[in-house]
């Protein structure tokens, strides 16, 4: 047993506290062959366990931080503006992402991308690749010899993208379904699979057909996807499955909503669909740093949190702007406390 002692930041992962970003000055950790077992100050922990050896510490001593949406083959483009999202999509982020089907390039992106991670504190992560095999297994492949927690899933797509990008329905079945049994629950459960379909407008009725069959062969897979993210997404939407009754009916219709789904964004929501996400025990992923780099709009968090709807924090690199969790949660902090986030989101 042994007691680490210095500045403390003991964020708990929410962020409708009284002061969420509050540091003890002088704390300490209670550490028990390697594992956390109890906080607080100093002069606390010292008291609680008398027998332990002290260490000191000049690190900010916080816990291990979560990302809940993030794009790992977006990493090189962070911050590159290129307007709304559907414009930032076809011209900056789809020619990104058709350099993965390189299997060193997915690996260095994949390297730099779990560097990244470990820089700002991030510890475990839900993470999107791309619709080619090998860039799924080049993020797992350079996780496995980490101390982190990796959920990540090939990128399902059948129709408006560029082809180098597209994927038969069944063909993403069956590769999804290959990448499921090769990683889901290895390194002793580090190493999760998610099931991502990319969003409505780049999937066929065949295709989340495929995703919802995939979610029903294997229930602990995750499932995410993206919702709401633009006023211009959700019309596209209605064009595209005229009898859904909004966005959300169409992977409810698909038998995509329900727990252990992850949907990003969730901006321009209807009161059916916060109703649906709190009643399906689904979650959402905000992400404050994108809405505001690429104009989406302001995600009405507490309308969430009061329709009992599961809110997680995610940076959305490349959209977003940081990798920094802390980051990501001070502008969703002024979001849930002011009506509105700095910077004009």
């Amino acid at each position: 047993m042994l007691i680490k002692r210095g500045r403390l930041r003991p964020f708990d992962g929410t962020i409708t506290g009284a002061d969420p970003f509050a540091v003890i000055v002088d704390g300490a950790l209670v550490l028990d062959d390697g594992e956390v077992i109890d906080h607080g100050t100093a002069a606390a922990m010292i008291d609680a366990y008398p027998e332990a050896p002290v260490v000191d510490s000049a690190s900010l001593l916080t816990p291990g931080l979560y990302d809940a949406h993030i794009h790992y083959s977006q990493s090189r483009i962070i911050g590159t503006f290129a307007g709304g999202l559907l414009e930032w999509l076809e011209s900056v982020t789809f020619p990104e992402e058709a350099r993965f089907d390189d299997p060193s390039y997915a690996a260095m992106v994949a390297r730099e991308f779990c560097d990244a991670l470990e820089a700002v504190g991030t510890t475990s992560a839900t993470v999107y690749c791309t619709s080619h095999p090998v860039s799924v297994d080049a993020l797992f492949d350079e996780a496995r010899g980490r101390q982190l927690r990796i959920c990540a899933g090939l990128v399902m797509m059948d129709r408006n993208a560029p082809s180098a990008l597209l994927t038969p329905a069944q063909d993403a079945y069956d590769q999804a379904r290959e990448l499921i049994e090769r990683w889901h629950g290895a390194e002793d459960g580090r190493l999760t699979y998610a099931i991502t379909p990319r969003f409505a407008p780049t999937s066929t009725p065949a295709l989340l057909e495929a995703a919802a069959a995939l979610w029903q062969e294997f229930p602990s897979c995750t499932m995410q996807t993206h919702l709401s993210e633009s006023t211009d997404e959700v019309e596209w939407v209605r064009r595209l499955f005229p009898d859904a009754p909004d966005y959300l009916g169409v992977y409810e219709n698909f038998g995509l909503v329900g727990p252990g789904a992850i949907f990003a964004h969730a901006i321009h929501l209807s009161d059916r669909e916060v109703g649906l996400l709190a009643e399906s025990g689904a979650v959402v992923a905000h992400c404050p740093t994108a809405n505001r780099f690429l104009g989406s709009g302001r995600c009405d968090v507490a309308r969430l949190l009061k329709a009992g709807v599961a809110v997680q924090l995610g940076s959305d690199v490349g959209g977003g702007t940081t990798f920094d969790m802390m980051e990501v949660a001070a502008e969703a902090e002024g979001v849930t406390r002011h009506g509105r986030a700095p910077h004009g989101d």
